[in-house]
């Protein structure tokens, strides 16, 4: 049985990950952070559809944690075979009310958590001869300038860029690196369901994302987690160092025009940005 480990389980993509390769017959370590109850409820539907799976509690912002965590893993199933990079920090930051302490959180998180247990993960692999598999969660922001993303987008494209020279490094190893980058994705219910296209949400025209999206739907977990395990697996053995989109096509080159005005500038977060500025920033 392969084993996997996927950082950041207890809900939404990470889920969907860990419950899908579990499905596939892989043994699995996931992670939570803070939501242990999340972590009860995905391990509980991994074990009622017959999989086998290890809850680790990890927080990847602390030093030595990203390390640890894969040491546990390793401990746990007897050895790796993959590594999914999922847990993180997302969020809105205007460039103009950042402060240092926020910076640094995310970067902890979102980029040398990343790092530091992907570094663990392909020693074990080299000093075992694996031929495994390490894939990073990214986002289409990577690749996709929005407003208020510079800190998320940025360091997502910055993980990507990494793990093409991570795919150079490790080659000579059989070890592959890829990303997954998923685009809008339907992990918790929205609360404008009963609102229609056109009305006034806080003062702005509402739209569904889904009118957005050249396939016409949100993305699924699930639909991740497959393109996950299509680069965990042995179908994949000739694939490295790319980006794998599973977006609907969302950030599509080219996009059509009448696309772009769904993409509202939300007028309430750039007023309160600009109050922590003048708040944390005082002329």
């Amino acid at each position: 049985m392969k084993k996997v480990l996927v950082s950041g389980g207890s809900s939404g993509i990470g889920r969907g990950i860990a419950l899908y390769m579990a499905q596939q017959g892989w043994e699995v370590t996931f992670t939570y952070h803070s939501h242990a109850g999340g972590a009860e409820e995905t391990r509980g539907m991994i074990e009622s559809s017959g999989g086998t799976c290890h809850v680790l509690e990890a927080h990847l912002e602390q030093e030595g944690a990203p390390e640890a965590m894969v040491r546990q893993a390793i401990q746990l199933m007897g050895g790796l075979d993959a590594y999914v990079c999922n847990a993180g920090r997302d969020g809105r930051h205007s460039i103009l009310s950042t402060t240092r302490s926020e910076l640094q959180s995310i970067l902890d998180t979102n980029y040398l958590g990343y790092m530091l247990s992907a570094g663990e993960a392909a020693r074990h692999m080299v000093r075992r001869g694996v031929k495994g598999s390490i894939v990073f969660i990214t986002s289409t922001r990577a690749r996709s300038a929005h407003p208020d993303d510079f800190l998320y987008g940025g360091i997502k494209a910055a993980v990507e860029r990494s793990a093409e020279s991570m795919a150079l490094d490790l080659s000579r190893y059989g070890i592959r690196v890829n990303c997954v980058a998923p685009g809008a994705t339907r992990v918790r219910d929205f609360q404008h369901q009963n609102v229609k296209p056109g009305d006034l949400v806080n003062g702005r025209p509402y739209w569904p994302i889904e009118d957005t999206i050249p396939l016409g739907r949100m993305g699924q977990p699930r639909d991740v987690a497959q393109a996950v395990h299509y680069l965990c697996g042995d179908d994949s053995s000739y694939v490295t160092g790319t980006v794998l989109r599973v977006d609907g096509g969302l950030v599509l080159p080219g996009m059509p025009e009448w696309w772009a005005p769904c993409q509202w500038l939300n007028e309430a977060w750039r007023d309160r940005a600009m109050e922590k500025m003048d708040q944390d920033f005082p002329e």
